[in-house]
């Protein structure tokens, strides 16, 4: 007797195994390519929102400079005569507007939305959230018994999903770790096997 039908079964089983690995290397590595993507509009978001918070800080630099500027020529003209009064209100307008200028640029740095790209990605989820939360109300009249159970259920799912969002992140912080380990010691297992034929 031969023993090849004893070893048809093995084949069969490592073609399985084989096969089962190839589609989850490629679920794997489709996965990959889709957060590679969403990463890199999350980067090019947050690019854009860290260069305007430079252009804003460049223009705070030149107000604060011509502000600087504007008082030195405002002390200046007060020790000048009647025709320096005219320069002197003309200074301290544009003085004043500087001064104006100076805090809109401050309060639009303190402001500028963050360049980090997990907060740009939480922005983003919150904001369309919030935008269908208020939609859905609008829809329900003011007088309707539905709106504050409405309310009471946004309240409930938003405590909810922060909730979610903790164990999401905690599990994945736990998962990712084990999942590589888990690949590598079956692509480990795979190379041993296809070394043993």
């Amino acid at each position: 007797m031969s023993e090849e039908p004893s070893s048809q079964p093995e084949d069969t089983v490592s073609r399985t195994v084989v096969n089962n690995l190839q589609e989850q290397l490629k679920a794997t590595r489709m996965e990959r390519d889709r957060q590679i993507f969403e990463k890199s509009e999350i980067v090019a978001k947050a690019n854009a929102y860290a260069k305007e918070r430079d252009d804003l800080r460049d223009s705070l630099a030149a107000m604060t400079a011509e502000r600087d500027r504007l008082a030195a020529e405002k002390t200046e003209a007060s020790a000048q005569t009647l025709q320096a009064s005219k320069q002197l209100e003309a200074a301290n307008r544009r003085a004043d507007e500087a001064e104006a200028e100076i805090d809109r640029l401050r309060h639009a740095i303190a402001t500028a939305p963050s360049s980090d790209p997990a907060i740009v990605l939480w922005n983003l989820v919150s904001q369309q959230t919030k935008k269908g939360v208020a939609w859905v109300r609008s829809k329900i009249p003011a007088d309707s018994p539905a709106l504050p159970w409405y309310d009471k259920t946004v309240d409930v799912a938003t405590q909810v999903g922060c909730i979610a969002v903790k164990a999401a992140d905690a599990f994945m912080r736990w998962a990712v770790p084990k999942a590589i380990e888990l690949f590598n010691r079956g692509k480990a297992e795979l190379e041993a096997r296809m070394e043993k034929k």
